[in-house]
Formats: structure tokens, C-alpha cells, sequence
């Protein structure tokens, strides 16, 4: 374990090193590919760390009451501080001129690695802190971001519940959230992808999108606006043509594939199911932050060697919005809220 602690810290120091030639310009500027290397000895050792825990920390990790428990459960090493150096990194990238690709899917894997050994505090703020890291770090990571947000982030801070019973910071910071990705990203499947999830995590997620129409920047509000009559629908159809709205927002969604390492369809099979244990996760994707997801075939296999893992299904983009409002006991008298921000969205449509 002391050798473990002492490669640890010096490690550590390597990215407080990286960070302070970044920020002052001394020679040698470090390249990205050697901080994604550092980056990746961080994402591997939580990894094994992690793999030697029996208790299920995803499950520990959606509730404050667990938080003691659940870090009782790992080596006493200074895991804020690589949260802080990651932070501190993120806030200089953009001084990064070569390898930027390589440490940013590195930073993203370690992030996702991390979570399950983080406090409170820490938890609240990695939504926000994924989110930003799309103003930095390059388009072709775009997708990697919102996919991480999507699937190893939100799921695991958004729900959780705070000791009060009082909504949690991640969850009240979920316009911020939404304002970042709509703002730097102008891939509309990318809008899609995050809503849908923030739907299914949620309720009233609504409030947060009507929050982006109000004070985000333009290209946010544009796009939030747009996004609103696209899942909600209107009570007054001929108020604006919405089939235009319905071809902006017609791209189709880049899956999500099978994780495993040994997937048969590598990079091609879309993934359908999810298993929580983590080391079952880190047993088939070495590298892959927990939860693991499956496709069909490879969680049928899995199932046949571990009878008694459980594989939940995830959820899958939407292929149609209906045009009008399906709630058999909808009531015109509602209509002069809808209008109102109907209203709203006409001028920032207009305005796009």
C-alpha cells in the first residue's frame, strides 16, 4: 500500500506540475499525450481500486446517509486532490496545442472513474464540470461528453438524495448544465440526447428549459426554445408551423455501443442493457468506467456465466414526438399559459 500511496502522489505532482507550465509558459510545454498518460495511470488505479471492493458502491452513491460508508470503503488516498489538479487542467487546456484529443478523452475517463470515490460537494459538481469541459476541449469530443454525461454522470448525481430530503446541487444546476452543451455544441442530435436523458431523471425538467429560454445566451435559447415544442406539444397547432421545428431536430442519434472489450460487433452493436456491478463492469471492460453496457448478445453471455447478475434495460432515443398533445384529459382551458410561451418561443425562433 506504501508504494501504491507514494506512486500516487508523485503522480499527482506531475499533473500540479503540468498545470503550472501550462499557466506560466515554461519550457517544456508539456504535450497532451503525455498528460493523457498520467491521466490514464489515475483512471487505472481507481479502477483496481475499485475492483477490490465487494460492497456495490453505484448503489451506495445515490444516497447522502452512505457517503461514510462508502468511502470507508477505499484506501485513504487524497482523491480531492486529483479532482482539483483534473479541475485546475481543464481550466488551462486550451493552452494545450498538441495531443488535446488524446487528454480530453483521457480527462473524461478519469472523471466518469473518480465519481464512485468522491464526497458530497465533489459529487454536486461534476455534472456542471463535464458540461464545461465542451467549451475547451475539441468538437470531434462533442459526442464523447454528452455520452459520459448521459450515461456514467446524471445517472449517478441528479437522483441522489441529499440527508434534508432537499433537491441537491447537481440536480439545480441542470440549466447550467443544459446551457453549456446547447451553447458549444451545434449538433441539434446532441440537444436531443441530453433532454431525453434529463427526462427520464428529472421531473420538471421543463423549468430548466424554460430557464435556458430566459437567460441563456442565444444559440441556447434558440435551441431550447426549439426543443420545447419538440417534446411538449401545442395546444394550438396553427400558431406556428412545426414541421420545421421537426426537421432540425430529424438527426438521427449516434448509438451508444457495447462496451465489453471482447463484444463480437465491436463499435457496431448498440447497446441495450446496463449491469451495475462494477466488477463485473471492470472484469469485461478493463478500461471502462462502471456501469457496463451491453448489447444483447454480449449481456446473454455474461447472464449464462453470472446467472445471478442482474441487466437493466436503457433507454433509447425517441423515434417520434407526436404533433399534438395525447393526454386524453387535456383541457383547452390550460391554453393561455401554452400561449404565452408559445409567444416566447416565436421570437427566439424568429430571432434564430
Amino acid at each position: 500500500m506504501g508504494t501504491r500511496s507514494a506512486a500516487y502522489t508523485l503522480k499527482l505532482t506531475s499533473l500540479h506540475d503540468y498545470y503550472q507550465r501550462l499557466l506560466h509558459g515554461t519550457q517544456p510545454i508539456p504535450s497532451g499525450f503525455d498528460m493523457a498518460n498520467t491521466v490514464k495511470y489515475f483512471s487505472q488505479t481507481l479502477l483496481s481500486l475499485l475492483k477490490e471492493v465487494r460492497e456495490s458502491p453505484l448503489e451506495m452513491i445515490k444516497s447522502q446517509t452512505f457517503d461514510g460508508e462508502r468511502m470507508a470503503l477505499y484506501p485513504n488516498l487524497d482523491y480531492k486532490q486529483l479532482y482539483n489538479a483534473l479541475t485546475q487542467l481543464i481550466d488551462v487546456v486550451s493552452l494545450v496545442h498538441i495531443g488535446l484529443a488524446a487528454f480530453g478523452q483521457a480527462l473524461l475517463q478519469c472523471l466518469a472513474c473518480l465519481m464512485p470515490f468522491l464526497e458530497h460537494d465533489l459529487l454536486d459538481n461534476m455534472p456542471y464540470l463535464t458540461a464545461s469541459s465542451i467549451s475547451v476541449l475539441p468538437v470531434e469530443l462533442h459526442q464523447e461528453i454528452v455520452n459520459y454525461l448521459c450515461f456514467y454522470i446524471l445517472p449517478f448525481t441528479i437522483t441522489r438524495k441529499n440527508i434534508d430530503e432537499t433537491e441537491n446541487y447537481a440536480s439545480q444546476s441542470i440549466s447550467a448544465v443544459i446551457m453549456m452543451v446547447f451553447q458549444y455544441s451545434s449538433n441539434p442530435a446532441h440537444h436531443c440526447q441530453l433532454l431525453e436523458c434529463l427526462m427520464a431523471l428529472k421531473p420538471g425538467v421543463v423549468k430548466d428549459i424554460l430557464c435556458v429560454v430566459a437567460y441563456g445566451t442565444a444559440p441556447a435559447r434558440a435551441s431550447a426554445a426549439k426543443l420545447l415544442f419538440y417534446y411538449w406539444p401545442t395546444f394550438n397547432q396553427n400558431l406556428f408551423d412545426r414541421r420545421a421545428v421537426l426537421m432540425k431536430f430529424a438527426n438521427d442519434l449516434a448509438p451508444f455501443v457495447c462496451q465489453r472489450d471482447s463484444c463480437p460487433n465491436a463499435g457496431n452493436a448498440e447497446a441495450g442493457k446496463v449491469c451495475y456491478d462494477h466488477r463485473i463492469s471492470i472484469t469485461f471492460a478493463a478500461e471502462s468506467p462502471p456501469p457496463l453496457y451491453l448489447c444483447i448478445e454480449c449481456a446473454n453471455e455474461i447472464h449464462r456465466e453470472h446467472p445471478n447478475q442482474t441487466f437493466n434495460d436503457i433507454l433509447h432515443p425517441m423515434q417520434q414526438v407526436s404533433m399534438v398533445c395525447e393526454n386524453k384529459e387535456c383541457f383547452d382551458a390550460r391554453i393561455s399559459f401554452i400561449e404565452i410561451v408559445e409567444t416566447i418561443y416565436i421570437d427566439v425562433f424568429n430571432d434564430s
